[in-house]
């Protein structure tokens, strides 16, 4: 039913006061529902609130997230079917979040692994720079930290508009707290003629942070069409022949990192040769 309200607090009466307190239990009701799994007590409760209240805020918002739980995730997901998969997440993720809260992740759980298996059966190179970042979220969020990292620094050459934007707000600390250094940082690079390190220095920076980045990329994944990416093609194997000692192939490798850029070897020497030193 709809209830007239009280012109201010001092006025409010005890059913007032009951009232309000009645909505928040069947809120209460809906979340712990839909955090359980449970569509139809959900549904249920989310009746009762429609009821008690037609004009709540958030009725809609509550239907979405009972019917996508009543729903599920697609079970199979083809390529074809990845950017709709990708397009309901887009909406969910920031629904469940407001009003789930700390439940969020156990409603989504079964909307990011169906879309990491997805991005799982889709052929990477094929894949634009939208996919990549929710397929590296979905990696992320059902436990593989790595593939994610992977995906999302592909970005750095294929879309390095779209890995600026998104960046800041990646879940994963690794790399959203070395971006924030990275970028507030200011470089210059010989080998770039003095301009400011591009986004595509930053997978190989990374790596002065993290050494496990340096063995994430498959194949020829990196090209070798930039200074940038021709050290991070680079760093694999110097980091190996770091860890086996000194000797010819050691020297003549890291030569070939500072013929290729003399500021990014004095950073590598900082932080991977006088340490062990």
């Amino acid at each position: 039913m709809i209830r007239p309200r009280a012109g201010g607090l001092a006025e409010r009466t005890q059913l007032d006061l009951f009232l309000d307190g009645r909505e928040a239990l069947l809120v209460d009701q809906i979340v712990g529902r839909i955090v359980d799994q449970d569509p139809g007590g959900a549904l249920d409760a989310l009746a009762g609130l429609r009821a008690e209240n037609p004009e709540h805020p958030d009725l809609r918002r509550f239907d979405r997230l009972c019917r996508a739980l009543k729903a599920g995730p697609p079970p199979l997901v083809s390529p074809g079917q990845l950017a709709a998969l990708i397009d309901r997440l887009a909406v969910l993720v920031p629904t469940a979040e407001r009003l789930l809260g700390s439940g969020a992740p156990d409603f989504l759980g079964p909307w990011w692994r169906a879309l990491a298996q997805a991005g799982a059966e889709s052929p990477v190179t094929d894949l634009e720079a939208l996919p990549r970042y929710w397929i590296g979220l979905a990696r992320h969020h059902s436990g593989d930290e790595r593939e994610a990292v992977r995906l999302w620094l592909t970005l750095c050459w294929l879309a390095p508009e779209s890995f600026v934007r998104w960046a800041p707000t990646l879940p994963s600390v690794a790399v959203s707290e070395a971006w924030a250094t990275f970028y507030a940082e200011p470089r210059s690079d010989e080998s770039l003629e003095g301009s400011a390190w591009s986004v595509d220095w930053f997978p190989a920076w990374l790596v002065l942070r993290h050494r496990w980045v340096a063995h994430l990329f498959h194949g020829d994944e990196v090209p070798d069409n930039e200074t940038p990416l021709r050290v991070l093609r680079l760093l694999p194997t110097l980091l190996v022949l770091e860890s086996q000692g000194y000797g010819a192939e050691l020297v003549h490798q890291r030569r070939l990192l500072r013929e290729m850029s003399p500021t990014f070897f004095r950073a590598y020497w900082l932080a991977v040769v006088e340490p062990r030193a």
